[in-house]
């Protein structure tokens, strides 16, 4: 096979994985482009390859140069999950030029080998073999930096690199790995080839060349089990010098200025009704009984038939003052499905494109998004609702995979979004520190999507992440609040948004009687989160009560504690109880806090898993009810911020969740079967974390 197809399907598809904060100061666009270019010679294939050293979680790099040694170190810290194999890891690499002399056998340290050069060519060419479906037209999906590559065989057998949007007419993709996933494949596969090319030796380096990249090296060491993907520290740094500052700026201004100045004055009745809402929230709080202690023997699990889900909707029509509409759902996991499926929607407009966004970040993937939409808002009309402080936030911190070398993000997306263009830009402002957490995208109001992704890089490529696209009559309920959510952003604020109210056409379509065919599509049911209106927190809370035969929840933010108690009430009663925590968090005090709750539900009875990388799935599924959106199971996205979620009863749909979902994620997950080591630092985070 051809030496060229083998670096990049192994280049394309190996590295990338962890998430990492960017350095304190930005750097130039010229003064990175050195930095990597200096990397880059010092790993090209025609210089000597480094000494490698690796002592604990520590690792030195040793490069032979004109001005003789260059050292680069990086440490990482264990991870706290129990793998099935490989623990997989990250980190950055630091040109230290005070790293001290080749360390000694004697000092702990051991020497890796270094696979390189030809070693690596022979190592990638039997990679590639093993890594693609034998059968002609069929791909695997490794997701990984700068790249969404498929790897197939065409007609003739012979391995074939694409990436996502040049997929040919007909290539079926059989499975899609996550960027754990595929360096815990990649790190077994290697296992095996090094065993016989290098038998008695456990640790090792691959430094894969890669002409459009860089080369960022794998440890494995087949001793401790442990696979750690390392990569330049400068490929994070911002090309924006002072960026800090500015945001910092921005954001002291957007709070102090904009959400309890501006947004006082033209929505004074919506922020005392915030204020007041966030009183009476944040002490109900307060009034929760404790959790309940395990005791006795608990029933099997899964054994009695499931709620009846004719009477739980009249139960929801009742206690949530929500009713069913119509529609049709399609589930779209993953970034590839959903932004694949928004891009088209962008271009095949003929009306208009609504977005009322809790993150639109400054990344290449927004940016890529933003100017889609730029080109469009000259022939259809572009209007955008974003989070004022979600966004800017957002676009401080870095994806969890480097930018393009080239790339330099805009100062503002809110500025970038207007610019030489027609789109309109409205900010959601954040009195009393309120947020729209809503993830909503309307077209020509004939289809929407609403779920758990923002626009960013990470929800394209590098998290675990469902939006659902809809069609039919909940579209026009969907289009309408957004028209008053638009009203309401504007300068005329609350008077604006009571007139739109007013006059907006108010239709409530029924559901079709059970059994009944409708062109509209099945029983669908808006559960938003609203000022002083919590239907969805209500749904919840009361399906955890009634449950009676299975329970399945993937969340990444699981704080509440109210949901905790339904959680083992639910087993108590014999129901089959499982939750699905990401393996690896954005949100570092909540991995500490999901630690804490494993331990507590485990405890019991209920099955605790963990995926392997970030699940940012937000669902629930209750004996053939499904629910998902935006909204998180914590304070803030049951009680104060703004969300939007759907729910239904249709059989076919709910069975769809449970398969393509749950049970595949339950598959690929590590299930606890032991609780993890705990300290004082988690127990803490997580009594703090009750109140977010």
């Amino acid at each position: 096979m051809d030496s060229r197809l083998c670096a990049l399907a192994l280049a394309g598809a190996i590295w990338g994985c962890g998430s990492t904060p960017w350095a304190v100061l930005g750097r130039s666009v010229a003064e990175k482009q050195r930095s990597l270019e200096e990397w880059r010679s010092l790993t090209a294939p025609t210089n000597p390859p480094p000494r490698v050293f690796v002592k604990g979680d520590n690792i030195r790099f040793y490069f032979r140069s004109d001005g003789g040694v260059e050292g680069f170190k990086a440490d990482w810290k264990p991870l706290r999950v129990p793998a099935r194999d490989y623990r997989v890891n990250s980190a950055l690499l630091h040109w230290d030029q005070r790293l001290p002399e080749v360390p000694g056998v004697e000092e702990g340290w051991r020497e890796a080998r270094v696979i390189a050069g030809a070693d690596w060519q022979r190592l990638s060419t039997r990679l590639v073999a093993a890594l693609t479906p034998a059968e002609p037209r069929h791909a695997v999906f490794y997701q990984a930096f700068l790249a969404d590559g498929l790897l197939y065989r065409d007609e003739d057998g012979t391995a074939r690199l694409v990436s996502l949007r040049e997929q040919p007419a007909g290539l079926v993709i059989d499975r899609r790995h996550t960027i754990e996933e595929t360096l815990e494949i990649l790190a077994r596969e290697i296992e095996i080839e090094l065993a016989r090319s290098h038998p008695g030796e456990t640790l090792f380096l691959i430094m894969s060349p890669n002409a459009r990249r860089f080369t960022q090296p794998l440890l494995l060491d087949r001793k401790e089990r442990q696979c750690v993907w390392l990569a330049p520290a400068v490929l994070y740094d911002p090309t924006e010098g002072g960026l800090p500052l500015v945001a910092t700026a921005q954001g002291v201004g957007a709070l102090l200025v904009e959400s309890h100045g501006l947004a006082l004055l033209k929505n004074p009745v919506s922020s005392a009704a915030r204020l007041a809402d966030l009183g009476v929230q944040t002490a109900l709080r307060f009034l929760r009984p404790p959790l309940p202690r395990a005791r006795g023997e608990l029933p099997p699990a899964g054994e009695a038939s499931g709620m009846n889900l004719a009477e739980w909707e009249k139960w929801l029509d009742r206690y949530t003052g929500t009713r069913q509409t119509r529609g049709s759902l399609r589930l779209l996991i993953d970034g590839d499905r959903f932004f694949s499926r928004l891009r088209e929607g962008i271009a095949a407009a003929t009306n208009h494109v609504h977005i009322n966004l809790y993150i639109f970040d400054r990344d290449d993937v927004a940016v890529g998004i933003a100017d889609e939409l730029r080109k469009r808002s000259g022939e259809v009309k572009v209007k955008v609702v974003l989070d004022r402080m979600g966004s800017m936030g957002a676009g401080t911190e870095p994806p969890g995979t480097p930018l393009p070398e080239q790339f330099v993000p805009p100062g503002s997306i809110f500025s970038y979004l207007e610019k030489g263009s027609e789109v309109r830009v409205r900010s959601f402002l954040n009195p009393w520190f309120s947020s729209d957490h809503s993830k909503v995208f309307l077209v020509d109001g004939q289809r929407a999507w609403i779920g758990g992704m923002n626009l960013g890089r990470e929800y394209r490529f590098e998290w675990h992440d469902l939006m659902v696209e809809m069609e039919g009559p909940v579209v026009g309920k969907l289009e309408e609040e957004f028209r008053c959510m638009w009203a309401h952003a504007g300068m005329l604020g609350d008077l604006a948004y009571a007139v739109t109210a007013v006059s907006a056409s108010r239709p409530e379509p029924s559901a079709a009687p059970d059994g009944a065919e409708s062109a509209a599509g099945m029983a669908v049911r808006l559960l938003p989160t609203k000022t002083a209106w919590k239907p969805f927190s209500t749904a919840v809370l009361g399906s955890l009560r009634k449950a009676r035969n299975y329970l399945y929840v993937e969340h990444p933010y699981l704080f509440d504690k109210r949901v905790l108690m339904g959680l083992v009430q639910a087993r108590r009663r014999g129901v089959d109880v499982r939750v699905i925590f990401p393996r690896v968090n954005d949100f570092k005090a909540g991995a500490r806090s999901n630690l804490v709750t494993a331990n507590y539900l485990l405890k019991h009875g209920v099955r605790v898993y963990f995926y392997p990388g970030m699940t940012h799935a937000k669902a629930l599924l209750v004996d053939g009810w499904a629910c998902l959106g935006s909204a998180n199971l914590n304070h803030l996205s049951m009680r104060l911020c703004q969300e939007q979620n759907v729910a239904t009863s249709d059989a076919a749909f709910a069975a769809q969740l449970k398969r393509e979902l749950f049970e595949a994620d339950f598959a690929r997950s590590h299930e606890l079967t032991d609780p993890l080591a705990v300290n004082w630092v988690d127990f803490l985070t997580d009594l703090v974390l009750e109140s977010f």
